[in-house]
């Protein structure tokens, strides 16, 4: 009986885990198609605030950079640009910070 509520356990966990990254992959996408319809439209020095690419599903924070500050994190494999503090999904860790703002890392 405990070996199967331990298996219930790591599915639950897994299942929780491929939820947030499935968040994460939402967030970017969206910000993807947002950065593709304001690109010629805001000059380069301009904030614009993208969505916060962390694990929570509800999450509805911004992060206000400069496309090319966001382009830069998009632009490297597995970063997501998010609020300081915001939920992470398993195994990533923090690997910079631009501002206020971090830059975290999934493993590969």
């Amino acid at each position: 009986m405990a070996g199967r509520r331990a298996g219930h356990r790591a599915i639950e966990m897994n299942s929780r885990d491929t939820r947030r990254e499935h968040n994460q992959m939402r967030f970017r996408r969206a910000n993807e198609r947002f950065h593709d319809a304001v690109e010629d439209h805001v000059q380069e020095t301009q904030h614009v605030p993208f969505m916060c690419e962390c694990a929570d599903d509800d999450c509805l924070g911004t992060v206000n950079v400069l496309p090319s500050e966001w382009e830069a994190v998009a632009g490297k494999p597995n970063h997501f640009l998010m609020e300081a503090g915001h939920q992470h999904s398993e195994g990533e860790e923090v690997v910079g910070s631009l501002r206020e703002y971090e830059i975290a890392r999934k493993p590969d």
